[in-house]
């Protein structure tokens, strides 16, 4: 069984029970310093608890655009406030797990659930099913790094050492869409924070090491409008 499709049913569970899922969290401030409280995670939304009162925060599904989950140890959430002192930037809350907790995938489970917009993995998915996979190196501003590029029933996969770089996207929520210009090449373009910016979709260009499978290919672009 897929590890999201676990997820997912543990996820209807815990919500359908009207609790959440609580975990003890640094609050990371920027540029230095932070503040211990309690993370809860529920079907209600995301409430952060700590001693400093003014960064106790409680925001509904809907005041959230992202949950950028770096590691099962370190994460963000992207709200729609302000930061007045960067001209209006989107103010993004990063948190760092503490005390052994982390947020493993039936935590997550819990967001893919009920957050209505895409989020970003760094976190491969790795139990689904594989239907098609090819090793590539992913082409940074300068350089670049190596993996391996999967596709399952239900996520792309880029699997790398570079962790920072690795990304599990679902194909129903995060990914725009899928093109290549010749058999040695494919670019995958999904909706993740570019920038200050979430509304803006990034490219994610690859190039293969081995010949781009052509009626696959076919079958991903029945699937994905591409889009320029």
């Amino acid at each position: 069984m897929s590890r999201w499709i676990y997820g997912y049913i543990v996820a209807v569970f815990i919500t359908s029970l009207g609790f959440g899922q609580t975990l003890k969290v640094r609050h990371d401030h920027d540029p230095w310093g932070g503040c211990e409280g309690e993370l809860v995670i529920s079907d209600l939304g995301i409430e952060y608890k700590t001693e400093k009162e003014k960064h106790n925060r409680n925001w509904a599904w809907t005041d959230i655009q992202t949950v950028d989950r770096y590691s099962p140890h370190k994460f963000t959430v992207l709200t729609y406030a302000d930061q007045k002192i960067l001209l209006g930037r989107d103010q993004p809350f990063d948190f760092t797990v503490l005390e052994g907790d982390d947020l493993d995938d039936e935590t997550f489970a819990v967001i893919l659930q009920n957050l209505p917009r895409p989020v970003v993995d760094r976190v491969p998915e790795e139990a689904e099913t594989i239907v098609y996979e090819v090793p590539v190196k992913h082409l940074h501003t300068f350089g670049g790094c190596e993996g391996t590029l999967r596709f399952g029933k239900d996520h792309i996969t880029y699997e790398t050492d570079h962790k920072k770089d690795a990304r599990s996207w679902r194909r129903d929520r995060e990914v725009v869409g899928v093109w290549s210009v010749n058999r040695y090449d494919l670019e995958i373009q999904v909706y993740e924070r570019d920038g200050g910016d979430f509304n803006r979709t990034r490219n994610f260009r690859f190039q293969l090491k081995e010949p781009l499978n052509e009626s696959y290919y076919t079958q991903l672009r029945r699937e994905f409008l591409p889009v320029r």
